[in-house]
């Protein structure tokens, strides 16, 4: 237990119970967004967090106040759920699941804690991620033997098309505030290590633009500032993962942990806080919180078992 920095897709997955679709209306297909959404106050008791939860035999979601108090488990079926993320809005969360030997996408509703399927058969659906607006879901997928791509789909899993598919396999994928760029992270050089990318979604024709070279180990998760000037990622010798700030226009790395073994990092609504994993209490993931500049740090779950893949709601 308490793996956690792998961001590949696991095969070895069983499912028992499939979640059917519900209170689906007409799909509504609208335009990319564009207007940039100023930060947001963080909420009282911080704000909330969804993470990724092992419970028992399966990995399941759940929610827990930035201040510790009333962790819930919002998922309870007989399968490995990962990948959660936020609505925009805060209304809803989308998360992949193992079903019948993919992972396919699924949104649960807070208004009414129902489950409905996003994707049904089109390969391995996985790390989602909302436009500004909330009415885009950019996910990687891997369809047929191909590397995993860029794929967009709508707010009810209508209009399911790839967006991009680079030449190497895509792990993680996240969209800047502003609705115009994409950032991911790509296998380049050596398998299970990647680079960070930026995709202009207006000039899909123009070859993305590389933001790192070099950095040892970088990871697959990764998170954008509320104001869009850089990206947290996670770094590292295998077993010694750090937490580092990317800017966007320079492509400099700012390191914010040391030891510990750390991953998925993401901003609070105002940016002044980052929820992470770490491993360096304990044999197994734990969430902890520090200052945007790395200070103040401190546990925030303490779960016998491991706690990992954190967002923070907008």
């Amino acid at each position: 237990a308490g793996i956690f920095l792998c961001w590949l897709i696991p095969t070895d997955l069983m499912v028992n119970e499939v979640i059917a679709p519900q209170d689906i209306t007409a799909p509504v297909v609208t335009a990319l967004p564009t207007l940039t959404p100023l930060p947001r106050p963080t909420a009282e008791h911080g704000g909330q967090i969804i993470f990724t939860c092992q419970r028992g035999d399966y990995n399941q979601i759940c929610l827990v106040n930035a201040d510790g108090s009333d962790l819930q488990q919002l998922t309870h079926t007989p399968t490995n759920h990962y990948y959660p993320t936020f609505a925009p809005q805060g209304n809803a969360i989308v998360f992949a699941a193992y079903q019948t030997g993919d992972f396919e996408l699924f949104m649960y509703v807070f208004t009414n804690n129902k489950t409905f399927q996003l994707t049904e058969g089109i390969g391995n659906a996985f790390s989602p991620d909302f436009s500004p607006d909330g009415e885009t879901i950019l996910f990687a997928n891997q369809a047929a033997d191909s590397p995993p791509s860029l794929w967009t789909m709508g707010l009810l899993g209508e209009n399911q098309q790839m967006l991009y598919a680079g030449a190497n396999t895509i792990v993680g994928a996240a969209w800047s505030p502003d609705g115009r760029t994409i950032a991911f992270a790509m296998e380049v050089d050596v398998p299970a290590s990647y680079e960070i990318f930026t995709l202009n979604i207006y000039a899909l024709d123009q070859t993305p633009r590389r933001l790192t070279h070099g950095l040892q180990g970088i990871g697959g998760s990764l998170d954008w500032s509320p104001d869009g000037s850089d990206l947290l990622i996670y770094a590292g010798a295998e077993g010694e993962k750090e937490i580092y700030r990317l800017d966007v226009e320079s492509g400099e790395t700012t390191q914010l942990t040391y030891s510990g073994n750390n991953a998925s990092a993401s901003y609070s609504p105002d940016g002044k806080w980052i929820v992470f994993n770490s491993l360096r209490n304990d044999s197994q993931a734990d969430l902890y919180l520090m200052l945007a500049d790395g200070h103040s740090m401190r546990q925030l779950t303490s779960h016998p078992e491991p706690d990992w893949q954190p967002q923070w709601k907008p």
